[in-house]
């Protein structure tokens, strides 16, 4: 699937630099940004306290996660992190800086809107990086387009200034303790980890989330991103590939620079500065949001010969067919996932059924149909799940501590023995793993040798 959604930003890519794309994202920059700006903002001054009001964290991780997210007052509108939504922000408001420099007329007050909306919405994420990555790009196209004057260069510089040093007041606990960095740093660190264990060909595509758990430390914070793209496709693919592919790049930098440094090609190369900052400090273009845009605004900038072909197209369709269908059935897993921890399992194992008649390899649907049969005393049932689960993910932890606690029952303590050590080794934060470990170690030195040994 990381492959075909790979495939997918080349062909899109490809496309689009055969097209002409600037009048056509005016209305589609505005429109998207009318929707999620608005979006952002119910969400923050409705949503939020609503949740906040009619529910409490229960038992469920989806219950505790949702009203964590309410309380941190982080906005995220339809995007799964804050983080992101704060790059989409900065996309759309250079976007809109462009248009609105452009505009005339009533068109100016509908930019000149969207514009504070937006601002607002890019505040409330309380992204960090968000603010930066905003200023880095905005600023490359006022120069690139030379539309900046020198005297309101320090007015505008103080403004973004104080906007950041205002979301460092807004989560001053963070900022004080320097969690961000500190997040970064660590996982960064996890990531020269999995690349110095597999440095050639790397880990294989999307088997970063899966690889990264035992490389972590106890003391560290975990996550399944490396937080950097290009340290997550180099432990994903190995370096040689991702030195050639930056070889490539640079090499096309250094032909192109003129042309990118062009005033009429400044809104699309500031776009593409943008992605490329947080594509430094997050996995960037493996967030499909990201990738697409980035895919659409380097191809104007990188303008390829030649009009559409009927094969470009078909090289679209292809690999997104199999994203749609990989969509489907997330969705059906994740609906599952909602329902179990609702603790009404027979709606979740339709769901878990559902998603695996689009994709039979989900090991996230084969876990839960485990967890569910295991908690209703299907021991063979249990096992059955848990086997598809370590085919196809070996390493994941919550099914080799199942699996050993079943081998364990069953007299099959080497086996037993075995499991509990991944683990414990999967997931070394988790104390019950670690303990079990412990357990059926001690218990097995004290069990008398086979007999002849």
């Amino acid at each position: 699937m990381r492959l075909a959604y790979f495939l997918f930003l080349i062909a899109v890519f490809f496309l689009c630099s055969r097209l002409r794309l600037e009048k056509i994202l005016a209305p589609i920059s505005g429109g998207i940004a009318l929707i999620v700006f608005t979006y952002g903002i119910v969400q923050k001054f409705l949503i939020f306290p609503m949740i906040l009001e009619n529910y409490r964290a229960g038992p469920s991780f989806y219950s505790q996660a949702l009203v964590a997210r309410a309380s941190s007052g982080r906005i995220f509108s339809i995007f799964p992190l804050p983080t992101l939504y704060a790059m989409v922000c900065g996309l759309l408001l250079i976007f809109i800086v462009h248009y609105l420099h452009h505009a005339r007329g009533p068109a100016r007050i509908f930019w000149g809107m969207l514009l504070l909306l937006g601002a607002m919405n890019l505040v409330l994420t309380e992204s960090f990086g968000g603010i930066l990555f905003f200023t880095a790009g905005i600023l490359f196209y006022l120069f690139a387009s030379r539309t900046v004057r020198q005297r309101i260069l320090a007015p505008l510089l103080m403004v973004l200034a104080l906007v950041f040093f205002l979301v460092v007041a807004l989560r001053f606990s963070e900022a004080r303790e320097l969690a961000p960095a500190k997040l970064r740093f660590a996982n960064w660190q996890q990531a020269g980890r999995v690349i110095s264990a597999a440095p050639v060909l790397g880990v294989g595509l999307g088997n970063y989330e899966t690889t990264v758990p035992p490389h972590v430390k106890p003391d560290e914070p975990v996550s399944i991103y490396a937080h950097n793209f290009f340290l997550q496709m180099a432990a994903e693919t190995g370096l040689p590939l991702l030195l050639f592919l930056v070889a490539i790049g640079l090499a096309w930098l250094k032909a192109n620079l003129p042309a990118f440094l062009k005033p009429e090609n400044a809104i699309f190369a500031s776009a593409s500065v943008l992605i490329l900052l947080f594509n430094v400090f997050d996995i960037g273009n493996y967030f499909f949001a990201a990738g697409v845009s980035f895919a659409v605004v380097f191809s104007q900038v990188a303008v390829l010969p030649g009009k559409p072909r009927p094969r470009h197209l078909v090289a679209v369709a292809l690999p997104a067919m199999l994203l749609l269908v990989h969509a489907a059935a997330a969705s059906r897993q994740r609906t599952g996932d909602l329902w179990l921890s609702r603790q009404e399992p027979g709606q979740a194992e339709f769901f878990y059924r559902a998603a695996l008649k689009w994709e039979p390899f989900s090991y996230r649907a084969w876990l839960g149909l485990a967890h569910i049969a295991w908690q209703c005393g299907d021991r063979e049932g249990a096992d059955l799940a848990l086997k598809k689960v370590l085919k196809i993910f070996p390493g994941q932890p919550y099914a080799n501590y199942l699996f050993s606690v079943s081998s364990w029952r069953q007299g099959l303590h080497g086996t037993a023995l075995v499991h509990a050590r991944k683990a414990a080794s999967g997931n070394a934060s988790n104390k019950e793993y670690r303990k079990w470990h412990e357990v059926v170690k001690s218990d097995l030195a004290k069990k008398p040798p086979l007999p002849g040994n």
